[in-house]
């Protein structure tokens, strides 16, 4: 009984196989996180507790891991997401004992918004092959330099003078960077002037910005008599840096009280929150507040709201100088506040120095939050011009800086931060235990296992319902007018849903996968609309040959080729061999390869090992060897250069081409690929320069469908030239790609990322590689081999007909025969021409034997 006939007997191969497809190598947990008001909330700071995501997933690698988030609400939203969101991410040891406790990110949020959040964790040889370079957003220095602790974001700096005046002072920055390290470098003086940033606030002998104290007599007393401090710098980097001071032996209204302060400051803030925890301090009132400064008056909360805050705002920045005792600097105004933690108990105060709140420690901690804001800030913050290399190439913003100009703006800040104080964001995790990343939710239900039959009966509906809509879009009048870029009539991406296909400018580079449709399904039926059609779709490609770069294979071996075997018209064949000398004209013998775009072109591409394809056959009908000869040295130098050890492949290289150039272009791929790359270097004529993708998600990550083009072209070669190099060549890759694949065979667009950045599977690249296998398994002398590659060939192909075919799951609507899920490149996402041509190319192999 032969497969096709036999969908009980499919059923029972996938369960025998089963083991042989790859464990997933990333996981991850799904968390929604909500905005509760209605108000906008930026850079929400969310803090997850290791302990906990460890309850529902006890082998997450935190380190490993990307923290990402889509715009959707539910986890369903979530899955038909196609394109996530980074979020920047730390993990933070607290207790110092080198376990991670803590992983913290930010996260914007619209007014009453819930935003799906996935941790992906994995192996680090994937994760960080995929997660970005987190620029550091956030310092902490100490050293005697500053006095002390410092601690700050790109927006102002902070320092405690870690000593009897344990008091907070002010850098601000005109210039929005890390700043501490310079202030902290010896000789340098930090009251001077400076274009980027400075000490410019007078503490006094005042508690300056939110120091804390205690109340006593009626006076804020610092933390001066202690038997010992000591400092911790817990964490610093994109997300916050956190500090923690320890006061041993304060001696305070007759007591002895052992005091721990953490302040903690989170990226792109112009504040940061204390929190003041003690075991033995009893009734002691604390104390926290605000230097009073040339008579400016406090502005402080209703007496019933909660929290409580206060503000200041006007000229209390001191002029530059060789110390921050220099006249005040007039015509700049700045804004300080404090806001207390809801439930403190605070009370408004005051002493003869600082604005005050008095408080009680509740359950041993209390908190609250400074804030810093100069009218200056952003100031000096240059703009580069697209390309730049120095100075002059930058623009100094005016318009649209991010800075406080008025009290009113100061306290609308000051508003904003209390009411996220009181109602932060909710966390909640989803996940009862560790996930993968879902495949399309249209493709988990199949109505049922398809023959082979079936499916090309589907495929063939969608053949002749394309046909004849679009059979009119050629005119006879307008086909000389018609190229690879100009002209009507052809199409490359179609609607998952709908099947219908979008517009697009000349034959493309795949203009030939819809002629060897035509001309499949003609030598299938016989049926002369085939032929008809075929012929049609193949005219306005005739007689352009030289006109084309590498993919002049896949345009003349799918349409001149294809159609010449069948009917064995002389202008198709003189086509095909003017395309076959076309390939020959650009070859570069010094690198051996036939560059993608060009004669004398710098980039090869892995796709040409397809269009290899015209020379193969060029060679057995001319009996000329010169084609065969090009075909092997590039399938070797393509070997060579762009199969990693382990099978994965890159997906263009760039080479010196003779002229020893030093300026490249990268076509495809990229916001600008052709604009001019200047990438000085010394390889010699006929060496590598660099490798790149245009398509996959990086240089060092393996796009899938590249991948499936290698398996695919390096078995023909194999065929055609017998050269067990490429046996080889093939089987890595072959045996990469089954290592990869997830458990419905079909490829993510890329084999590093899961699902993680992008969430496109690839259908097409599925189709190329179960072709490829099929291919490989009959060329194979290891017979365990080749029941494998058959075996994984018939899986993959059974899963596209299944549950990627439509109609794909009970009640599917949309026109069947639309092969759904191809990414052309991300974040596309629907069916694409060349995906039909090679799935009906593999099921009438399948289906033949």
């Amino acid at each position: 009984m032969k497969l096709k006939k036999a969908p009980w007997l499919c059923a029972a191969l996938f369960c025998v196989i089963g083991p042989l497809w790859a464990e997933p190598h990333l996981k991850c947990i799904k968390i929604a996180i909500t905005n509760p008001t209605d108000q906008n909330r930026s850079a929400e700071n969310i803090v997850l507790s290791v302990a906990e995501l460890r309850k529902v997933a006890p082998d997450i690698y935190i380190g490993s891991h990307i923290v990402t988030a889509t715009d959707a609400s539910t986890v369903a939203e979530d899955a038909a997401a196609l394109r996530t969101q980074e979020l920047p991410s730390q993990v933070d040891d607290i207790d110092g004992d080198l376990k991670p406790d803590e992983l913290a990110f930010q996260i914007d949020l619209r007014p009453h918004q819930t935003r799906i959040v996935t941790i992906t964790w994995g192996p680090p040889d994937r994760i960080f092959r995929l997660r970005g370079d987190y620029e550091p957003q956030t310092n902490a220095v100490f050293t005697k330099k500053i006095d002390g602790m410092g601690w700050e974001s790109k927006r102002e700096s902070f320092r405690l003078y870690f000593d009897k005046r344990n008091a907070i002072d002010l850098y601000g920055k005109p210039r929005p960077t890390l700043q501490l390290e310079r202030y902290a470098t010896p000789g340098y003086i930090y009251h001077n002037y400076s274009p980027d940033g400075r000490d410019i606030y007078l503490v006094a002998d005042a508690l300056g910005i939110g120091a804390p104290g205690a109340w006593v007599n009626g006076e804020a007393q610092h933390i001066s008599e202690v038997d010992n401090r000591s400092w911790r710098i817990i964490s610093t980097g994109p997300v916050r840096a956190i500090v923690e001071l320890t006061y041993q032996g304060w001696r305070i209204a007759g007591k002895s009280v052992n005091l721990r302060v953490r302040a903690t400051q989170w990226a792109g803030e112009r504040g940061f929150l204390q929190t003041v925890t003690s075991t033995d301090a009893g009734d002691l009132t604390l104390a926290t507040g605000l230097t009073q400064q040339q008579g400016i008056p406090e502005v402080r909360s209703r007496a019933d709201d909660d929290p409580l805050w206060l503000a200041m705002w006007g000229e209390q920045a001191v002029e530059g100088g060789n110390k921050a005792v220099s006249p005040i600097l007039r015509g700049t105004n700045l804004g300080l506040a404090i806001i207390m933690a809801p439930g403190s108990e605070a009370i408004p105060n005051k002493d003869s120095k600082d604005y005050l709140f008095t408080f009680p420690l509740k359950n041993g901690a209390a908190s609250w939050y400074s804030l810093a804001a100069w009218d200056q800030e952003g100031s000096n913050n240059p703009v580069p011009v697209v390309g730049a290399r120095e100075p002059r190439e930058h623009v100094a913003r005016v318009a649209g800086v991010d800075a406080i100009k008025n009290q009113d703006q100061l306290l609308a800040t000051v508003k904003d931060i209390a009411a996220r104080m009181k109602s932060p964001a909710t966390v909640k995790i989803l996940s009862s235990s560790p996930e993968l990343q879902s495949a399309p939710a249209d493709t988990l239900h199949p109505p049922s296992s398809r023959t082979y039959k079936q499916a090309i009966d589907l495929l063939q509906k969608e053949i002749d319902r394309t046909a004849e809509k679009h059979k009119n879009d050629l005119k006879l009048d307008q086909i000389a007018i018609v190229g690879a870029s100009t002209g009507s009539g052809f199409f490359t991406d179609g609607n998952n849903q709908t099947g219908e296909w979008k517009t697009q400018k000349g034959f493309f580079w795949t203009g030939g996968f819809w002629v060897g449709e035509l001309w499949k399904m003609y030598a299938r039926t016989h049926d002369e609309k085939y032929r008809r059609w075929a012929e049609l779709w193949t005219s306005p490609m005739l007689g352009k040959e030289a006109q084309q770069n590498h993919d002049t294979g896949f345009l003349y071996f799918y349409s001149s080729v294809a159609g010449y075997q069948l009917i064995h018209d002389q202008k198709l064949r003189d086509s095909a061999i003017r395309g076959a000398d076309h390939l020959l004209d650009m070859y570069n013998p010094t690198t051996e390869l036939i560059p993608a775009w060009g004669k004398n072109g710098d980039d090869s591409i892995i796709d040409t090992m397809m269009n290899l394809q015209l020379l193969w056959w060029a060679s057995r009908e001319t009996g000329n060897s010169k084609y065969k000869d090009v075909g092997l040295k590039h399938a070797l130098r393509t070997a060579d250069w762009f199969i990693r050890p382990d099978g994965s492949v890159i997906q263009s290289v760039h080479y010196n081409p003779g002229d020893n150039r030093q300026e490249f272009r990268l076509h495809g791929g990229g916001a600008s690929p052709d604009q001019p790359f200047a990438f000085p270097n010394d390889a010699k004529p006929g060496e590598r320069v660099f490798y790149h993708t245009h398509q996959g998600y990086s240089w060092e990550t393996s796009w899938s469908r590249g991948t499936a083009w290698a398996l695919y072209g390096f078995a023909t070669a194999y065929r055609e030239s017998h050269d067990p190099r490429l046996l080889a060549t093939a089987q890595k890759v072959a045996d990469y790609i089954l290592s990869e694949l997830p458990e419905d065979g079909v490829p993510w667009y890329d084999f590093y990322d899961e699902g993680v950045m992008f969430r496109n599977r690839d259908s097409s690249a599925a189709a190329i590689a179960a072709g490829g296998l099929l291919q490989l398994a009959g060329l194979m002398q290891n017979g365990e081999k080749a029941q494998l590659y058959r075996s994984q060939a018939d899986r993959i192909t059974h899963s596209l007909i299944d549950r990627y075919l439509t109609p794909a799951y009970p009640g599917d609507n949309s026109p069947p025969g639309i092969l759904r899920h191809g990414s052309g490149t991300r974040p596309a996402d629907g069916m694409l021409i060349y995906g039909q041509y090679y799935l009906l190319e593999t099921l009438m192999a399948l289906d033949a034997q």
